[in-house]
């Protein structure tokens, strides 16, 4: 049950309370010798009675808990309102007993009182517990999540310089060599750094704004590898909507760049594809270039990817936990792949 929907816990008062009328109906039936008649109506009526105030008792709770910085405060009220609960079932037992007849002779209203007083704010007492931990699991959640999505801030902006760093170094490869090259870089550079700070509070976008953020680096990389970089798309039409971390392709497509095409001195293909397959988006990104030179173990580490993929790797364990999976391999016919899996949706991760 969440703070955020109270309304769950109308079930399970409901329930605790007509299963303690039962035990205490049948404890007046076997051990007092009431009849089953009897101890049903008094027993139930009086727990079932509870449902309501105990559900008011949980709301109270959770709206005042005690914290340290007003504990004597928060106390107090709630001592006030274990004597207003007492007045309550007081009230409600001294109404309805001329028809449940809890009692073989109708008391007053000040001896129903005084009994109330003293049994009353132990049932008080314990629906606050249960509150406070209702309270204090929501708070550790909740800080879980905010730590959560600290760190995932921190890795991305762990990003935005390592993309700029590269991206300047092939720049000034081009300053001598191509100088109208490097100004076409340049714009798209600027291009490239408006896009991300207008995105700089986003971890997820749909993979159609992904993959249209990502196409100022790849005319960069254009304008560096000149004829010797194709990129390819295939992309399902039904996987444009889907949700992706924001700047996920990016590390991979440098990935196949920088260790598959780079390296050689023949003309590379980077193939992009997106498809979705049951309750999964399936994303790769594939090279023909050299392919895989590191150990199994390397590669299992990542170091082919070096920082951005590892990166990368990290920000997905916090955005899915274990529900996705980074696989670097050696691609059929040659050069390397890097395949992607995350759960398919088409709105942003709570």
């Amino acid at each position: 049950m969440s703070l955020r929907r109270p309304w769950q816990a109308w079930p399970a008062a409901f329930a605790y309370w007509t299963l303690a009328g039962l035990a205490a109906a049948s404890e007046a039936h076997s051990v007092g010798g009431t009849g089953w008649g009897h101890a049903l109506l008094t027993s139930l009526t009086a727990d079932v009675l509870w449902v309501p105030v105990s559900i008011a008792i949980l709301q109270f709770g959770l709206r005042f808990p005690l914290e340290r910085r007003h504990v004597a405060s928060r106390a107090a009220l709630h001592v006030a309102g274990a004597l207003v609960v007492s007045f309550i079932r007081a009230g409600m037992i001294f109404s309805l007993d001329p028809w449940v007849g809890w009692y073989a002779q109708r008391p007053g209203f000040t001896d129903v009182l005084k009994h109330a007083l003293l049994s009353n704010p132990f049932v008080y007492l314990t629906v606050l517990g249960v509150a406070h931990a209702l309270y204090y699991a929501d708070q550790l959640r909740l800080r879980e999540t905010q730590l959560a999505r600290a760190q995932l801030h921190v890795l991305k902006a762990q990003l935005h310089p390592h993309f700029l760093f590269n991206t300047l170094n092939s720049i000034s490869a081009l300053v001598h060599r191509d100088p109208q090259g490097s100004e076409r870089m340049i714009a798209r550079l600027s291009d490239l750094l408006r896009g991300t700070l207008e995105a700089a509070g986003t971890e997820e976008v749909p993979l159609q704004e992904e993959l249209r953020s990502l196409q100022p680096y790849l005319d960069i990389q254009g304008v560096r590898f000149a004829d010797r970089l194709t990129v390819k798309q295939d992309i399902a039409k039904d996987a444009l909507g889907a949700h992706v971390p924001h700047l996920v392709l990016q590390p991979l497509v440098e990935n196949a760049i920088q260790h598959g095409i780079a390296p050689g001195s023949e003309p590379g293909t980077v193939t992009l594809v997106a498809r979705r397959e049951g309750p999964e988006l399936h994303l790769e990104v594939r090279d023909d270039g050299i392919g895989l030179k590191e150990s199994p173990a390397d590669v299992s580490r990542g170091a082919r990817g070096g920082r951005g993929l590892r990166i990368t790797r990290e920000r997905l364990v916090q955005l899915y936990g274990g529900a996705h999976r980074l696989e670097l391999r050696d691609a059929v016919g040659g050069g390397t792949t890097v395949a992607l899996a995350i759960p398919f949706r088409t709105e942003p991760a709570p």
